[in-house]
């Protein structure tokens, strides 16, 4: 299992960031959505700037399957049970965007 945190953060702490790929070309990408968007059937989507996001690594970086998963909450943590989904699924995750 990989965690990644936050480099700025941990940096003085001695811990270490999780290895990068060197390519995503074929990789599976998950995206860990706070806000996603109903749509008009009452279901989620990802937030449009995910889906521009993932159309822009779909182009320019050649990945693979996608896998986007709605918090419940966007003020607290994704549920243990997310996160387990995510990296036993995904070779790379995007947590949220800056909108």
């Amino acid at each position: 299992m990989r965690i990644v945190l936050p480099n700025t953060t941990f940096r003085a702490q001695g811990i270490r960031l999780a290895p990068r790929p060197t390519s995503l070309r074929g990789k599976t990408v998950g995206f860990l959505d706070g806000w996603g968007r109903r749509k008009e059937d009452g279901s989620y989507a990802p937030y449009p700037l995910m889906e521009e996001l993932r159309a822009f690594l779909r182009e320019r970086q050649g990945i693979g399957e996608t896998i986007w998963i709605k918090k419940p909450n966007i003020s607290k943590p994704a549920p243990k049970e997310q996160i387990v989904q995510l990296v036993h699924r995904a070779d790379v995750v995007i947590n949220g965007e800056a909108a």
